[in-house]
């Protein structure tokens, strides 16, 4: 089925929905896991995808009802069709003004759209635990760095420390690499058996960050799709926020041992408690006059940098801002962040937490393109 106009996409879209509200979350979330672990060909972003559209149209299961599994193939393939589809080819005034435009803004929403899916999980528990606890620690006070109490700035905000966060996150992420649930009860067991978990009530506080039901899940959403409905397969995906859904919805389902909850890409749940924490932090501290978090953020990524650099180089020189000063006064002008020497050869490092935001990303117009570019070029003068 290809689409060639905007009531094409209406109707892929309504058949998509109608098929889902037929069939049970639970039902549709298990039948998706047991294909993934069966088919090398469903990569994470058609998990991601499809478990978005079953989010959104299918009813709730119950806890008293046992999860059955349906064959899918079918719904992977229109999900697919519509998630792969551009606005280029079926709107007229796009296509010509593509023809005219760099290709690589069709490039960008493109891999804007799956690469978030594909996560590297090496480094995403360790990462997290320098860059947002062992580093901020470090610098918390110093001459010449921003007063910001980074712990105590996310308890406030959360009501629970980031070791917990990150520590927990670990724990859920290997539960649902082994198996399609993971419940309260698992978590329970796991602090029993030695494991550095906090509180049940900071472990719900925890879950709730983590999760979402299907109104939770909707809601966010609706409220962050692309206003431009032509660009609607490159919607932002709640998948993002929360990596980890609730199927089922009844009386029982707060209930420990009763509720259970899945990951369809479990992946997400490293980037939720590494890039995530970032996007808390900035959003919660973003005023009109700028931010807190940001400028002393910038401090804490120039010292991640320079650890990863300490530990990579063997025979080289790393020569640090405060080394380079030591030759190079402030009085004569700025300096780089990092100096790697080779023999005669040198690189400059600088450290920029910069990003496209969501609209460069998901449209990848010119004009949204530019504008993070500018930021961009503001931060490295």
């Amino acid at each position: 089925m290809g689409i060639e106009s905007m009531s094409s996409l209406d109707a892929l879209e309504n058949q998509i929905g109608s098929m889902l509200a037929r069939l049970k979350l639970g039902d549709v979330m298990r039948s998706l896991w047991l294909l993934s672990q069966k088919s090398t060909d469903l990569n994470p972003f058609m998990i991601a995808g499809l478990s978005n559209f079953a989010m959104r149209f299918c009813p709730p299961s119950n806890t008293s009802q046992l999860i059955k599994s349906y064959n899918i193939a079918p719904l992977i393939e229109l999900s697919n069709t519509y998630l792969l589809s551009d606005p280029i080819t079926f709107d007229e005034s796009l296509r010509e003004e593509f023809e005219s435009s760099n290709p690589i803004f069709l490039m960008l929403r493109v891999v804007s759209s799956q690469f978030p899916y594909e996560v590297e999980v090496f480094s995403e528990f360790a990462r997290p635990f320098y860059l947002y606890y062992e580093i901020p620690r470090q610098l918390h006070g110093q001459p010449g760095i921003p007063n910001f109490d980074f712990e105590s700035s996310f308890l406030g905000l959360h009501g629970f420390t980031t070791l917990d966060f990150i520590t927990t996150g670990f724990v859920v992420y290997a539960a649902s690499k082994s198996g399609f649930s993971i419940n309260r009860d698992y978590l329970l067991n796991a602090r029993r058996k030695g494991i550095k978990l906090p509180t049940q009530k900071v472990l719900s506080l925890i879950l709730d960050q983590l999760s979402a039901d299907k109104l939770k899940f909707t809601s966010l959403y609706e409220k962050r799709k692309n206003s431009d409905r032509r660009f609607r397969m490159y919607d932002f995906n709640p998948l993002i926020s929360y990596p980890l859904i609730k199927p089922c919805q009844n009386k029982q389902f707060a209930t420990s041992g009763k509720d259970f909850f899945h990951s369809p890409v479990p992946g997400l749940i490293g980037s939720r408690i590494s890039a995530g924490i970032f996007y808390d932090m900035y959003n919660a501290h973003s005023t009109a006059s700028g931010n807190t978090f940001s400028e002393f953020f910038g401090f804490v990524f120039e010292a991640y940098v320079g650890l990863v650099l300490k530990n990579c180089i063997k025979t080289e020189t790393l020569l640090s801002e405060v080394d380079i000063r030591k030759f190079y006064p402030s009085n004569k002008g700025k300096v780089s962040d990092w100096i790697w020497m080779d023999g005669s050869s040198l690189i400059l490092i600088e450290c920029k937490a910069t990003r496209f935001t969501r609209a460069a990303q998901s449209i990848a117009s010119e004009e949204a393109v530019n504008s993070s570019l500018a930021q961009v070029r503001k931060g490295l003068k």
